[in-house]
């Protein structure tokens, strides 16, 4: 059966020809080993107080970034909530591929009535503003960290369905998967066994790009104030320092800088992936 296989070292080649993306990695790893080591560099609670009151980065050695209104470590801050930062984003990626998959599968390889209705409920969800819904969800189900990416993953499935559905629409008639039906598979077994692996190297790469988007959301969520509490993340520092922003700018601007560069090498990554996994661009 026919299917798009692209060797590992010619991945890995062409991925690398993106220097944006090859750095956007790179980056990325780095946030990576930054969260997982940081109950190691950082044992203690990040949310207790351990000094005075915005202290500026530099001022205190034992405080490189310097100290929030409340005198909480920033620095410890910023490793912690690179976790729940990540985490949120990687999750919610994960519930809104699944779902998005899901449904995007069923209705491009079905078509019809099943496909209007789908293709209806999708715009829908796209008729209402993604900020205002994920708002809504939270405060209704509660801010917690649960809650929260089931939110974001509700809101953002939506373009991957339509990404899906483009791909089965496309391959649904292909000689490979005629073969399939007149081999008697079932539809689960082509859509699953067949189908689906030729339509998932553009849903990986918009994949991607919605790991960036659940950041934003969940740095939106907390700037709001409707985080979850327990939890130290970039959109909640972010938040506590809006107040102030005139005398103390460096509260917001650190986790601002954190929020940025992480989006932007996600974005960069996508790039990269784009490059690497979509077949019209093997020759160039």
């Amino acid at each position: 059966m026919a299917r798009i296989e692209i060797p590992r070292f010619e991945f890995v080649a062409r991925f690398a020809r993106n220097r944006g993306a090859l750095v956007g990695a790179v980056l990325i790893v780095l946030v990576a080993l930054m969260a997982v080591l940081a109950p190691l560099l950082f044992p203690t609670d990040p949310l207790r107080i351990v000094g005075a009151p915005e202290l500026w980065p530099g001022e205190d050695p034992d405080f490189p970034l310097g100290t929030d209104s409340l005198g909480r470590d920033i620095l410890a801050m910023i490793v912690h909530g690179a976790r729940a930062t990540l985490l949120i984003g990687l999750c919610a990626s994960a519930v809104a591929t699944l779902i998005g998959v899901t449904i995007g599968a069923i209705a491009g390889y079905f078509g019809s009535w099943v496909d209007e209705i789908v293709m209806r409920a999708a715009e829908l969800f796209q008729t209402i503003p993604n900020l205002i819904f994920v708002l809504t969800i939270v405060v209704i189900l509660g801010s917690t960290l649960t809650n929260i990416v089931i939110a974001i993953g509700i809101v953002s499935w939506t373009s991957i369905a339509r990404m899906t559905r483009a791909e089965f629409l496309a391959l649904r008639d292909r000689e490979f998967v005629q073969a399939c039906r007149a081999m008697g598979m079932g539809n689960g077994g082509i859509i699953l066994g067949e189908i689906l692996p030729n339509a998932l190297p553009p849903v990986i790469v918009l994949s991607s790009l919605v790991v960036a988007g659940a950041i934003l959301f969940e740095s939106a969520v907390s700037f709001l104030g409707l985080g979850d509490p327990n939890l130290a993340s970039w959109g909640r520092l972010v938040g506590d320092g809006r107040q102030l922003i005139r005398s103390s700018w460096y509260i917001c601007a650190i986790p601002g800088v954190a929020i940025m560069v992480t989006v932007l090498c996600l974005n960069l990554i996508g790039d990269g992936l784009n490059d690497a996994l979509n077949p019209k661009l093997r020759d160039r």
